[in-house]
């Protein structure tokens, strides 16, 4: 006997063999046969048939970016005019019941619900209890439908799709709202950027990447867009260099600089912020947090210089207090008064997880005013020390403060400065000797889950020496 799931399948098929047939059985078609029927259209490139389907979907939600491994303009078209057969249609004669079309990677688990591959009853009530909350930022008396998606701009020029869906989306911003709460920019545009956001709304948009070197050009024209995203939770900016016909245009720096700075009082919903190698914080890093209205969980300043008067500022900023994600790495201590750092993490006692301070330049008597602080870091899960100037005794005060953190997990620390001869290069008997002291000290006191000892660069093999708790080495000493 013929299960209802076989006689589901050959219904499905019977159908794509028509489309005109397909696209007429859409009104008196099975509720439960839409999915399975779409999936099957889209597998075919059927655009007809999905541009019929989109106008008539029964769910509150499509999430055909589910099924999207690669961006395919023919069918983002046929999803686009089937919004617009819905969109045409006055609200009081819509059978179709479509709020939201979701083009992001998400929703995986309805498509599994409705070809019977999950062990759910397939009903309406399952699948809108699995259908993403929508935000609504700016209300529309007119809107008819939501577009969601995020980016990933990995290309200095758009896509077709991108560029089809722009122009497409922009004729009809009375009707439409486009919620896109990730964007990242994995290379620097030869497009004006901040066109792109026209068709979104900005306050949607909850997590900004800039991760492809940009231009401080480029982020000042930027920077408008912005601080418009008010509802931006976490900031990752990484490398801003100044154009080479700009070194000495100072007047246009400091347009840039104001203009770029000026835009964080309005990202006062931020709780992680990454800025990598962001050369203009130096003397500004006051403007950067003042505004915050939630303390923030995660926060690296990186790869940058911070003037004395930023990191007292840090020392006592009211929205770092809570910080669970610390990492000042490549900030250079050696000009600042020492004790603010000590400060900084005596505020942090009871919440940091993660702290680096990775070539930092940190000398002896600097790590002597971290150790107090340090040794009450209850909640420290992992720490790195590489890249700084320490001795044996600084290194073994260091191990012995850390006696009383048992969530320690990931400790890395950097290989004295003994272990180096007059022209700083190491001596392996010296490295083994020293990092088998250091660890034996260590587990005289806790053991280690996880530990390295790092030196600088070796001249020989331009590998980093690697003391662990199993003892490898460089491999030029095999």
């Amino acid at each position: 006997m013929n299960s209802p799931s076989s006689f589901k399948l050959l219904a499905i098929r019977s159908l794509l063999k028509d489309e005109a047939i397909a696209i007429s059985a859409l009104k008196a078609l099975p509720m439960e046969l839409f999915p399975p029927l779409f999936q099957g259209a889209f597998d075919g490139k059927q655009t007809n048939i999905l541009r019929a389907m989109v106008a008539s979907w029964p769910f509150r939600c499509l999430p055909v970016g589910a099924l999207m491994k690669t961006p395919d303009l023919e069918i983002l078209k046929a999803m686009l005019r089937g919004l617009d057969l819905l969109i045409k249609e006055k609200d009081g004669l819509r059978s179709c019941k479509l709020e939201v079309l979701d083009l992001r990677d998400t929703q995986h688990n309805f498509w599994k619900v409705w070809a019977g591959k999950e062990d759910v009853v397939c009903s309406a009530d399952v699948v809108s209890e699995s259908q993403p909350a929508v935000c609504n930022p700016i209300p529309r008396g007119k809107q008819v439908v939501t577009v969601m998606m995020d980016l990933s701009l990995n290309s200095r020029d758009l896509c077709k799709s991108l560029k089809y869906f722009h122009w497409w989306a922009k004729q009809r911003k009375d009707a439409l709202q486009v919620i896109c709460e990730k964007l990242e920019f994995g290379a620097l545009p030869v497009y004006k950027p901040l066109k792109l956001l026209e068709v979104f709304e900005p306050s949607s948009i909850q997590e900004l990447e800039l991760n492809a070197h940009w231009d401080l050009r480029t982020l000042a024209m930027f920077a408008p867009g912005l601080g418009q995203m008010r509802n931006l939770q976490k900031l990752f900016v990484n490398k801003i260099f100044t154009p080479l016909d700009w070194f000495r245009k100072q007047e246009m720096k400091e347009w840039s600089f104001r203009e770029i700075i000026s835009q964080f009082s309005q990202l006062n919903k931020l709780q992680h912020l990454y800025l990598n190698g962001v050369f203009f914080l130096n003397d500004r890093l006051d403007q950067v947090l003042r505004y915050l209205e939630s303390p923030l969980e995660n926060l690296a300043i990186t790869r940058c210089m911070l003037s004395e008067s930023d990191m007292r500022y840090l020392s006592q900023c009211p929205s770092v207090c809570q910080l669970t994600y610390l990492d000042l790495s490549g900030v250079t201590f050696l000009n600042y008064s020492h004790p603010l750092l000590g400060r900084l993490l005596e505020r942090l006692t009871a919440t940091l997880q993660t702290l680096k301070l990775k070539d930092c330049k940190l000398m002896n008597f600097q790590i002597d005013d971290l150790l107090p602080a340090l040794s009450q870091c209850s909640q420290l899960v992992e720490v790195n020390f590489v890249k700084n100037f320490l001795s044996v005794s600084s290194l073994q005060k260091l191990l012995q403060h850390t006696a009383n953190l048992k969530n320690l997990a990931l400790e890395m620390y950097p290989a004295p400065t003994e272990v180096y001869n007059a022209i700083g290069d190491v001596i392996p008997g010296r490295f083994v000797q020293h990092c088998s002291e250091l660890l034996e000290t260590l587990r005289g006191i806790r053991e280690p889950k996880e530990i390295y000892i790092v030196s600088k660069r070796c001249r020989h093999c331009q590998t980093f020496c690697v003391y662990d708790l199993e003892a490898l080495l460089c491999t030029c000493w095999e």
